[in-house]
């Protein structure tokens, strides 16, 4: 670890690409800050590589946003880029010269992506033209867990179990695989988005059988500490009668979002809906009484997990979540507008920071939602560029030897 910190003083990016893989050979190098350090630094370089090409986080990062009236922008693309997608070291790094990085073929790893709370109930799903594209371009296998989007984690183990054991979930593009029409995914790079992340930890927790095919975890503007916004939610609703709550149910899940669809004759999993237990379980009390309790635990999984993390402003989101961002600027300014920083991340040693992205928390992973789904907002064509970060997680665990 001595001689990556060194190369790190160095700025040897040649050197250092080898020695991290070689010294990630034993998992427990993940604890070590050099490592840390680097594979963060490399992830954003990654991400830039790939963001630049992507024409809609291009011209949403050119322009008007910084020169108003005065002409063309002149800054190099890569400086626009992470000058408008990244935050902490992240713009200042624009013109690092590292290594280019090559596209893994996967023969022997699965991603599976594990969506969040609202998994399909909201106009689009998450990554939905980056999953599917990056399937096309490079070949890779891909699975969605179909994690249930308004129900508990403990109950939602049993998508996780289906993914995993029997290729069960949808396609990369959405498309439901039927019963049969699945296999086993084998070892897996998960990449939780959301609750998808307390869903995952919880279900590696009471099914230890799960870990040795977990290769690494990308907690893509995940919850694992829960979020202040479904305290309140949960306080309004743990005292409601039952039968005022099933009369109610699509007024109450409007207070989860107003884009939610309540058509219930169109939904699938209807009768496992659990809004109760699923907001309660995102509580700030729940979430950290299950990692105080299972932190050694995960830790001692030696599973790297990586931590990616969203921060907005009140005027950078959809004008019904901008009470929401108010309310978290209380506890942290850097929030992604559902959760602060501390609240999303998995803070252990074997877990690394890999990037604070500027975007609030549908923009980081949800496509534009069509015009007529917007209520007048400016701020739901989330020009994140998502295939990008994709891109760029899947290349650093390759690089790192995490999956292959």
């Amino acid at each position: 670890m001595n001689k990556l910190a060194t190369l790190l003083d160095a700025g040897n990016f040649a050197d250092l690409i080898l020695e991290a893989r070689k010294a990630a050979r034993d998992r427990r190098a993940f604890a070590d800050s050099a490592l840390k350090t680097w594979a963060g630094r490399r992830f954003r370089n990654l991400f830039l590589n790939h963001a630049i090409h992507d024409p809609v986080a291009l011209e949403a990062a050119s322009g008007h946003a910084f020169l108003g009236i005065f002409g063309a922008d002149q800054r190099p693309e890569r400086q626009r880029i992470a000058e408008r997608f990244l935050k902490g070291d992240g713009p200042t790094e624009w013109n690092l010269d590292m290594p280019a990085a090559a596209i893994p073929e996967l023969k022997n790893t699965t991603i599976l992506f594990c969506p969040g709370m609202l998994n399909g109930m909201l106009p689009v799903r998450a990554f939905q033209e980056a999953l599917p594209a990056a399937e096309r371009k490079y070949g890779w296998k891909i699975l969605r867990a179909d994690l249930h989007p308004m129900r508990g984690c403990e109950a939602n183990i049993s998508d996780l179990l289906a993914a995993m054991n029997e290729g069960q979930g949808l396609r990369a593009d959405t498309t439901l695989i039927g019963p049969g029409e699945g296999s086993a995914p084998g070892d897996v790079m998960i990449i939780a988005y959301s609750k998808g992340t307390p869903d995952v930890l919880t279900a590696l927790v009471q099914r230890p059988e799960l870990r040795k095919r977990v290769r690494c975890i990308f907690n893509w503007a995940g919850a694992p500490g829960g979020s202040y916004l479904a305290n309140d939610i949960y306080d309004s609703l743990k005292d409601l009668p039952v039968e005022v709550y099933e009369k109610r149910l699509d007024m109450l899940l409007k207070m989860v979002s107003p884009v939610v669809n309540t058509d219930f004759e169109s939904l699938r999993r209807v009768a496992e809906l659990d809004l109760k237990t699923c907001i309660h379980d995102l509580s700030t009390e729940v979430r950290g009484k299950f990692m105080k309790e299972y932190s050694e635990t995960i830790n001692d999984m030696g599973i790297p997990i990586f931590n990616i993390t969203g921060s907005t402003t009140a005027l950078e989101v959809p004008y019904f979540q901008m009470q929401g961002v108010n309310q978290l600027n209380r506890y942290d300014a850097n929030n992604d507008m559902q959760v602060t920083q501390d609240q999303g991340k998995v803070k252990l040693p074997m877990a690394t920071d890999l990037a604070m992205m500027r975007g609030h928390h549908w923009d980081l992973s949800y496509s534009p939602f069509p015009v007529a789904m917007r209520f007048g907002s400016p701020h739901l064509d989330h020009p994140f560029p998502k295939e990008a970060a994709l891109t760029a997680m899947v290349q650093l665990a390759a690089e790192l030897g995490l999956i292959d």
